[in-house]
């Protein structure tokens, strides 16, 4: 029993200075939000929460993004098991529109020295103003999640709604002044110093004071795989996409048996929802892997000579890299499974159409392909029908001019089970 209490102490310690040790999480958010930084924060936030960090610190440069995906990460953020800090860095950086609303849910506000938050109003996903009704729903909403976030940690409500009702925009010292942020910090180090022993206010969690002293830092950043969905999930790029999947839909219904423009186009219209986040990151996985599965079976019963097993591969390969995320700890052996069964699948299938398009190309060898262009000799007089032996079997032959028996006649073609023939030329 003694030994056992022990091992139990021994491992709880353990375990305690595992956590003690484990280092400050600093996530990179230096693109737009999207659904695809989205995900990336918020699983950032949620990894360093069970690794035990003691917090985590936000590094934003953003131009803004999508509403729905800023509204995932303030969720992440107020969820979050430890405290979050904001820092809106390098100099030069910004944290404009949503990328403002962020800022303002974390725990602790901080900005370098040359940055700027603020002008939040909402606008378009093209940059256009809103119809005037939705504009003050949206400013409305926007406002009351400012109000929510900031009031609890004592921040200035008035100033901060201001960025959305009138799109103003702070400096570091205008921000630190009224009082919007916490902390100004030109690089990691001086932050964490300035940092040290401050209370982070959270909302709907106790308040926790922040110790600093000795700890290590680990930066996380967007792999490459996931700047390249960045790219696609843009709200620049989601209206190409759409007209590119409208166009290849059309021209397939409008033109069957095209099969290019159809595959080109349901593969666009799947990426151009998720870029829109009418589908969710892994819902635009799942239904691209199994778009490519349909290909895949059209490619058996079509003649498509591979584009559809090609198109079924791309389909699939896409919906795994949105499925399986590209960071230590993610899944990796069913993507590469995924992968190589799609590419495996795709070959087969293209080399089987091909297979069977040289086949297709083959001279007859039966039937009227082989018959026609024959020259045989009449066994019986043709006036104008009679027999002729052609290819092993005695066949009946019709001819419009009279043939006599033992004279040759040239095949022409088929009529039921009956040959047509003529004369045969005479050789000079």
């Amino acid at each position: 029993m003694r030994s056992a209490a022990a091992l139990a102490l021994f491992g709880s310690l353990a375990a305690s200075a595992a956590l003690a040790d484990a280092p400050v999480a600093v996530i990179e958010l230096n693109s737009e939000i999207h659904a695809v930084s989205a995900r990336f924060v918020s699983d950032a936030i949620g990894e360093a929460g069970t690794s035990g960090a003691p917090f985590v610190i936000l590094r934003i440069d953003t131009p803004g993004g999508r509403l729905d995906s800023t509204r995932e990460i303030t969720r992440a953020i107020l969820g979050s098991r430890v405290p979050v800090v904001g820092w809106v860095a390098p100099a030069g950086s910004q944290a404009a529109s949503a990328g403002f609303l962020i800022l303002m849910s974390c725990d602790v506000a901080a900005m370098a020295p040359g940055t700027n938050a603020g002008a939040a109003s909402p606008v378009g996903g093209g940059g256009e103003d809103l119809p005037k009704t939705i504009a003050k729903k949206v400013g409305e909403d926007v406002s009351a999640l400012l109000r929510s976030v900031t009031e609890p940690r004592g921040r200035p409500v008035d100033d901060a709604v201001k960025a959305v009702t009138e799109a103003t925009s702070y400096s570091e010292t205008e921000a630190e002044k009224r009082k919007l942020i916490e902390v100004v910090a030109r690089d990691v180090p001086e932050l964490l110093a300035r940092l040290d022993g401050r209370t982070a206010k959270r909302v709907g969690r106790p308040h926790a004071v922040l110790k600093t002293a000795g700890l290590a830092v680990e930066v996380k950043e967007m792999t490459r795989r996931e700047r390249i969905l960045g790219v696609i999930a843009s709200p620049a790029l989601a209206g190409i996409l759409f007209l590119v999947g409208l166009v290849g839909l059309y021209s397939e219904l409008s033109h069957p048996g095209g099969i290019l423009p159809g595959v080109l186009g349901a593969i666009c219209l799947v990426l151009a929802l998720f870029a829109m986040s009418v589908l969710p990151v892994n819902g635009a996985g799942v239904f691209l892997i199994l778009l490519g599965a349909l290909f895949f079976f059209l490619e058996v019963k079509l003649a498509s000579h591979g584009v559809l097993a090609v198109g079924g591969a791309a389909a699939i390969v896409l919906g795994g890299l949105l499925l399986f995320p590209d960071r230590p700890g993610a899944p990796r052996g069913e993507l590469a499974t995924l992968i190589a069964g799609a590419v495996t699948t795709a070959a087969i299938l293209a080399a089987l159409s091909f297979r069977a398009l040289a086949v297709k190309r083959l001279p007859d060898r039966a039937g009227a392909g082989v018959l026609v262009g024959q020259v045989v000799a009449a066994r019986t007089a043709l006036a104008p029908t009679g027999k002729i032996f052609v290819d092993g079997a005695l066949w009946d032959a019709r001819s419009s001019t009279p043939v006599a028996a033992g004279e040759n006649v040239e095949i022409t073609g088929l009529d039921g089970l009956a040959v047509l023939v003529r004369p045969a030329p005479k050789e000079a």
